[in-house]
Formats: structure tokens, sequence, C-alpha cells
């Protein structure tokens, strides 16, 4: 007969035997749970969103914003460890909205007897008078310059929005007195070699290779007239093919191969498919890269063909929105003109690149512009937007390389990242509450057990949620009141077609 001392042991073991062997079952109840999910099907009340992979497309470069004219302020901060807050929120993929492209404005500089131009917008230039050079000017857009580019940015794109004033008939960059051509019929050569000059410099001197580079800003528009708060030219429809070709020619001249001509970046769409349309074949060889902003116009599908009908990258350079609500950083109906305008975008026109105007926009200017509001005079101080977390529900999840796929429903976006194995589906919702359903037949979802979902609306900044089941056919996602909704699925394979 065994003595206490080993039937203690032996209860002792027992415990232990049953407790490995709960946790077995722990442990195959969830893969079970996994397995379960990953071969039912879900029954859809309506008919689903579904993912049309014939429209989708792999040439998607990244996400992007001007530096003009944010960093001409922010990189003349004293605080460096506030800047450097704003410099993580903007470009970190890991801390904050990683963009990963800029647009560096090589600044023209106002004439020194014409009034101040708007905060952040008196870039400074490298040539203040003909024959003079000055590379110690625009040290704050530089500064941040150099910054996004420690943080991650892999693309630089060069760009102006005016000749130096004394290259100009009016005398000013902010542009003609009647809002026509403003560059002096015997400058064409000389503003080449400004811009040139100056993409050579950043290479030889900063280590900084500008990809592309473009000369106009706006060009078609009539509204560049003298004494106006911002930097600006026109340029008719021939002068446009004159200064393309000019600075081509310079760069190659230069030895500057690694930086090509990108153009011509109008306001609308209709303008940029009317100017391509007309350009002569020497110009149309000039450039390399078709810049588009997309605050008007609506032949995107038109402008596709025009870009892969000349072999020419497209990208969407700029676009800004700041809603119609009166100031305020809680503002949600520039959040769903942002996520309208991405959508459409990269559903419809399918660029290599989605640029916003300025990740950071002046408080003082008292408007809804913008991921992030500082003082561009005064007090070194800034504030996150709602418009911020709407961005960040795009660009933390869809990532440079990811394959984008249009859906067939106005309202979603989706995206795959084939290195990663996962799949980004994007809901905007100006509506109320309710439900979105997706099927995913594309995909093999067995690895997939459950999705994390994300939101902004008024009440949430970009905020994880529960998760939710994922099906063997797809998902449904419960979608709040003024929203914009991320679900993310990890572990999923495209099925072979």
């Amino acid at each position: 007969m065994a003595n206490d001392k080993q039937r203690s042991g032996k209860r002792k073991s027992g415990y232990i035997a049953a407790g490995i062997a709960l946790i077995a079952l722990l442990a195959g109840g969830g893969i079970l749970m996994s397995q379960m999910n990953a071969s039912r099907t879900l029954t859809f009340e309506g008919e689903p969103v579904r993912l049309n992979m014939d429209q989708s497309y792999d040439h998607f470069e990244g996400w992007g914003t001007s530096l003009a004219w944010w960093a001409n302020d922010l990189g003349e901060w004293k605080d460096q460890a506030k800047l450097n807050e704003v410099m993580d929120l903007v470009f970190d993929p890991v801390k904050g909205l990683g963009l990963n492209i800029v647009r560096y404005n090589i600044g023209g500089e106002e004439n020194p007897d014409m009034k101040a131009l708007r905060p952040g917008g008196d870039v400074p230039g490298y040539q203040p008078e003909p024959g003079v050079w000055d590379w110690e000017a625009d040290a704050g857009q530089r500064k941040v310059l150099q910054g996004s580019i420690e943080r991650g940015v892999n693309i630089a794109e060069a760009f102006s929005n005016s000749p130096p004033y004394w290259m100009t008939i009016s005398g000013s960059v902010t542009g003609a007195e009647d809002g026509s051509n403003n560059l002096k019929e015997d400058q064409y050569d000389a503003f080449a070699d400004y811009l040139t000059e100056v993409v050579k410099h950043f290479r030889d001197e900063w280590g900084i290779t500008f990809r592309t580079l473009d000369p106009l800003n706006e060009p078609s528009s009539d509204w560049w007239k003298k004494g106006n708060m911002q930097e600006g030219s026109h340029f008719s429809v021939d002068k446009q093919m004159v200064i393309i070709k000019k600075v081509a020619a310079s760069l190659k001249s230069k030895g500057l191969d690694g930086t090509v001509v990108s153009a011509a970046d109008d306001n609308s769409i209709d303008e940029t498919v009317a100017n391509f349309s007309v350009y002569d074949q020497d110009t149309l060889d000039a450039v390399a890269q078709i810049n588009t902003h997309s605050y008007n116009g609506s032949k995107m599908e038109e402008l596709r063909a025009l870009a892969e009908k000349h072999g020419k990258k497209l990208w969407m350079s700029e676009y800004g929105t700041g809603g119609s609500e009166p100031h305020s950083h809680e503002d949600m109906v520039s959040v769903q003109e942002l996520a309208e305008r991405i959508m459409f975008d990269l559903k419809i026109m399918q660029p290599s690149a989605w640029v916003y105007w300025q990740a950071v926009e002046d408080e003082g200017a008292n408007n809804n512009w913008g991921f992030i509001h500082a003082n561009f005079n005064g007090e070194e101080h800034y504030e996150m937007t709602k418009q911020y977390y709407g961005m960040v529900q795009f660009t933390k999840f869809i990532r440079p390389g990811a394959i984008i796929i249009p859906t067939d429903e106005g309202r979603t976006l989706a995206a795959y990242d084939q290195d990663a194995h996962r799949l980004v589906l994007v809901i905007r919702n100006e509506m109320s509450a309710g439900t979105k359903e997706f099927s995913l037949e594309p995909f093999e979802l067995t690895e997939a057990d459950t999705a994390q979902v994300y939101q902004t609306s008024p009440e949430h900044n970009m905020e994880q949620l529960q998760d939710i089941p994922v099906y063997a056919n797809g998902l449904k996602v419960e979608i709040g009141d003024n929203s914009i909704t991320t679900v993310v699925l990890e572990g999923v394979d495209l099925k072979s077609q």
C-alpha cells in the first residue's frame, strides 16, 4: 500500500497531466475554430462588394506631399524636438503617415520691392539676381527634405511655381499683370539653366538626386496675376513646349542622367488631357512623367489611356481639400472629400503616386486644409486634425508596391501586398451607420480567421476596433456613422488564375 507521500505525488502528476491536456484542448479548439471559419461560407444579406481583379494594377509607388510651403517655415523652428515630432508624423511609416514621396519647391524669390507673400509662401531662391548664386538659401525647406529622406522617403521631385522675379515681365513671382505669360522672351534658357543648376547642386553637394523636375505648376490657369499672395506663372501651350524642351536639353547637357522631366501639373485633369493631346512629338519625347492635379476635371480614363499610349508614368501630383465647414480640427467633411478623391483617382485614373498638397497647413489660415496645423508665424506649436487620421487609414496599410484593386462599388477600395500576404479594404461612409459585405473569392483565406478593423469618425481617430471573423468567401463589417473604416486581413494569398 502506497504511503501518503506517494499518493500526493501521484495526485500532482495527475493535475499536471490534466493541465497539459486542457492546454492542448484549448489550443486545438483555437485551431478548430480557425478551421471552422475558414471552411464556413458567409450568407450575404444583399449583393456584396466584389473586387475587380481584371482592373487591378501593380505600379503604385507611394504617397507624398509637397514641401511648399510648410517646410520653409517649420524647417526654421528652433525647437528641433518639436520639428522632429512633425516629421515623424508625416514621414515615418511606423510613427506616422509614412509618406515616401516629396516634392521640393525651387523658389523664385519675390522682388523685395513687392509686398510680402503669404506665410510660408515666400520661398527663397538660389539666384537672387543674374550671375549671383546663394547656396545658403532655403535652409528650412532643405532641412525638412533631408529629414524626410532619413525617415524613409525614397522619391524626390523638384518643381517650380515661378521663375525668379528678375526673369519675369511683371517683375514679380506672383504672375503677369493680366494673368498671361510672365517669363521674358529672352529668359527661357536662363530659367532652364537656373532649375537644372539647382538640381545639379543638390546632387553634387548634398547627395540628393531628384528623380523628376517639373518647370511648371498649373500653367494653363489664368489666375496668376501680379499682386497675389503666392508664386505662380501662366504658360500658354506653345510656351509650355518651349520650356519643357529647354529643361530636358539642359539636364542632358549637364550630365544629370538621374533626373528626367515631368509636366505639366495642371490644376485640372481635363487641362492635362488637352495639353498632352496637342504637344508636338519633341515635347512628348522630352517628358518622362505626366503630372496632373485633380482639383477639377473628369477625364480620368482619357488621361490614363493617354499616358499608356505614350508610355509615360502618371502621377496625381497635387490635391488638397478643406471641406466647407468653419475652421475645426475635428472637421469630417474634409475627411470624406479626401477619401472620395483618393478612391476615384486610384480606381479610375490609376496613377503611380498620389500626392497631397501640403501635409502641414498654417493655423493662421483659419481653414480645414492639411493633416497637421501649425503656426507659420509665432509660437512653434502644432495640432493634429481629423484629416490626418483619415489619411492614415490609407497610407498606413496601403504601402508602396501594393496591388491596387478597384471594386464594383464607389465607396470602397482594395489593395493587396503580395510580399506581406496582406489584403486591405477601405470603406468611406458619409451616411448613417450600417454594414458592408465583401465577397473575397479571388483570395485564399484559410489562414485569416479574423480581420483587424480600424476606424476614423467623429468619435474615433484611426482606432483599432474589435476583430471580425473571416469566412471562406468573404466577410461582413460594421461601419460607423460618418466614418472611414479600414479592414486588414493577414496571411492571405491570391488564388492562381
